[in-house]
C-alpha cells in the first residue's frame, strides 16, 4: 500500500523557511487531517522511503538530532469489529512485533482521546525498552484503518511531560472521506 502525505494550508515562516503547520495523510484506504504541536516541525518527506507519511519533531533541530520525535501513519483494519477490538489488536501486534525482535515490552493504556472533531481514540504507552526509552501512541479506528501518532521519548521517566504533546497533536486529528490535492496552492510543501 501506498502512503503518501501532503503539508497544505497554514504556513508558518522562521527566517526565509516555510514550515506547515496543518497537513494530512492520505492513501487508498484513508485520508486524515492534523495540526503539528506548538512548538513543532512537520515534515512528510522524512519518512516517505519507510512509508511514513509525517514525521513530527521539536523546532530547532531535525529528525536525526531530535531528543523527541512523533510520526504517524495508518495500519489496514476492518471496521466491521468494534473500535476498541481494533485498538487493542493493533497494541498485541505492536508487542508481539517487538518480542520477535527480543524486546519484552508492556503496554497500557491511560487515557481516552477526543479530537475537535469528535473522533475518539486511545492514549498507551509501551516501556520496558532495552534502551530505556519509551513511546507513546494515539489510535483512532476509521472504517478501513486504524491511523495512530506514536511519540517515541528516549528515556521512559520522562514520558509524562511529553503527553500534552501528543494530546495536542491527536485533538488536532480529523478523519475525512477523501483528501483531495491542494494542487496550484502556493500553501502546498509537499507532493501528491
Amino acid at each position: 500500500m501506498l502512503i503518501r502525505a501532503l503539508a497544505v494550508t497554514s504556513l508558518l515562516t522562521i527566517g526565509s523557511q516555510a514550515f506547515a503547520m496543518s497537513g494530512y495523510a492520505h492513501g487508498a484506504d484513508h485520508c486524515y487531517y492534523f495540526d503539528a504541536p506548538s512548538g513543532w516541525t512537520m515534515d512528510n518527506k522524512v519518512g516517505e522511503k519507510d512509508g511514513v507519511p509525517m514525521v513530527f519533531f521539536p523546532n530547532g533541530t531535525t529528525w536525526q538530532s531530535a531528543p523527541v520525535a512523533i510520526y504517524t501513519r495508518p495500519i489496514t483494519s476492518s471496521g466491521t469489529r468494534p473500535d476498541s477490538t481494533r485498538i487493542t489488536e493493533q497494541v498485541d501486534q505492536v508487542i508481539q512485533m517487538y518480542r520477535a525482535g527480543t524486546e519484552s515490552i508492556k503496554a497500557a493504556r491511560l487515557q481516552g482521546v477526543r479530537s475537535k472533531s469528535g473522533a475518539r481514540g486511545e492514549l498507551w504507552q509501551y516501556t520496558g525498552y532495552s534502551n530505556g526509552g519509551a513511546e507513546l501512541a494515539v489510535y483512532f479506528p476509521a472504517p478501513n484503518t486504524v491511523n495512530f501518532f506514536v511519540m517515541q521519548v528516549p528515556q521512559a521517566g520522562s514520558v509524562r511531560e511529553f503527553i500534552p504533546v501528543l494530546v495536542e497533536l491527536a485533538e488536532s486529528y480529523r478523519a475525512a472521506v477523501e483528501c483531495k490535492p491542494c494542487a496550484g496552492s502556493s500553501a502546498c510543501t509537499g507532493t501528491n
